[in-house]
């Protein structure tokens, strides 16, 4: 059941591929599984993602760009090339303070 809008066992460049849009936040599906999604978004300056309490882990990766992300109402800055662990049952949200482009991966248990 594997799912998205790129071929396996072909080589891309996200950061060339996903486009910024104004006043949006783009998002697509590099594959989709039963228990993992992995999806690249792309944030145009000052769009907000939250997540109430989401149950799955989230893996974060920034590709181009800084953002914002907040678990549990602590802020951590990050830019180009980070990445950080969104624990279940947290709160959080990604914050567009500069446009940015980040790898999600959704881990479903």
């Amino acid at each position: 059941m594997d799912t998205g809008e790129f071929e396996k066992s072909i080589t891309f460049n996200l950061a060339d591929i996903l486009e910024f849009k104004s006043n949006a936040i783009v998002v697509k599906n590099i594959s989709v599984q039963n228990n993992c999604v992995i999806q690249a978004f792309a944030f145009d300056f000052g769009k907000v993602l939250s997540h109430k309490e989401s149950p799955f882990i989230r893996f974060i990766h920034i590709i181009e760009g800084k953002a914002e992300v907040v678990i549990d109402a602590n802020s951590t800055f990050m830019q180009n090339g980070d990445s950080i662990l969104i624990p279940a049952c947290s709160s959080s949200s990604i914050e567009a303070n500069h446009k940015f482009k980040m790898i999600c991966t959704t881990i479903k248990d």
